[in-house]
């Protein structure tokens, strides 16, 4: 008889986790591997796989408050993620593993500073880049809307990681219907992460809004916090500081509402939420 020489499944330990919540529900769901080190990238690739959220984040703690996080969807790599880093330091927090609530999240972008306030976790974000977007026709019949719905032009919102940001109303923004293949197609080229579209002052929020990225395999999620700092750089733009609070996933299909909150500052932008740790999910690698 010959025994297999075949090396067993290591199992790790995801933890799920519902980031920018709303009055404690809601929220999006991202998964977080901590002391993920020992893990390459095809690994990594297979558990956000088997996870089957829009993001999971891997963590190494790399000393003196700054943690590596490297970002997955399911099917790629991105180099930054909003709702997964609220969850991810939310997390550590929970856990003692901040010290006077910061911390500096290390990306393939660059570093990014994190502060917690009671718990509400900021991420630091560059203020964007503003470019014109001149796809109304197209992008119009992606959503599924008229042209005209489209207030003003759409822009392409850059600092480090793209998107379109597109302006419309909240009942053209409810009735919205994305055709998944023409919004790869329009957000390929730029290479954006997905279309961002917004409604301005509805539900005492400064936008409602919805995100659609099917090229990283996620046709809508309900936060999307990496946007949410790009609208926010957007809407002050020629303003050195505002603040705005955005609503997202309401009015999804399958709505998970969740609260985002975005401080613009001379330097930067400032996103924020809250999170709740939901369970543990074992995963073999």
């Amino acid at each position: 008889m010959t025994e297999s020489t075949a090396a067993p499944a290591r199992a790790i330990d995801v933890e799920i986790v519902a980031a920018f919540t709303k009055d404690a529900a809601g929220g999006n769901l991202a998964g977080v591997v901590l002391d993920a080190e020992s893990l390459g990238h095809a690994e990594r690739q297979r558990v956000a796989a088997a996870v089957a959220l829009s993001e999971t984040a891997f963590v190494h703690a790399a000393g003196d408050g700054v943690f590596e996080v490297a970002f997955y969807t399911p099917n790629k790599q991105v180099p930054d993620c909003g709702h997964a880093t609220v969850a991810t330091f939310a997390l550590l927090a929970q856990r003692g593993a901040l010290q006077g609530g910061r911390a500096t999240k290390r990306t393939i972008i660059g570093d990014r500073a994190i502060t917690v306030e009671d718990a509400t976790v900021f991420m630091e974000q560059p203020r964007p880049a503003i470019a014109p977007f001149a796809h109304t026709t197209s992008i119009a019949s992606a959503l599924g809307i008229a042209a005209d719905a489209i207030v003003g032009e759409p822009v392409l919102a850059d600092h480090g990681v793209r998107f379109v940001l597109i302006e419309t109303t909240s009942d053209v923004l409810a009735r919205a219907v994305p055709d998944q293949r023409a919004i790869e197609a329009i957000t390929e080229p730029p290479d954006a992460i997905g279309l961002y579209v917004f409604a301005r002052g509805e539900r005492g929020y400064d936008a409602t809004v919805r995100m659609f990225a099917p090229r990283y395999g996620i046709p809508e999620e309900p936060a999307t916090g990496i946007a949410a700092g790009l609208l926010g750089g957007y809407l002050a733009h020629g303003t050195p500081s505002a603040d705005y609070r955005f609503l997202q996933g309401a009015l999804s299909p399958n709505p998970a509402p969740s609260e985002l909150i975005v401080r613009v500052r001379p330097a930067a932008t400032f996103v924020g939420g809250t999170a709740t740790v939901l369970r543990t999910m074992t995963v073999p690698v």
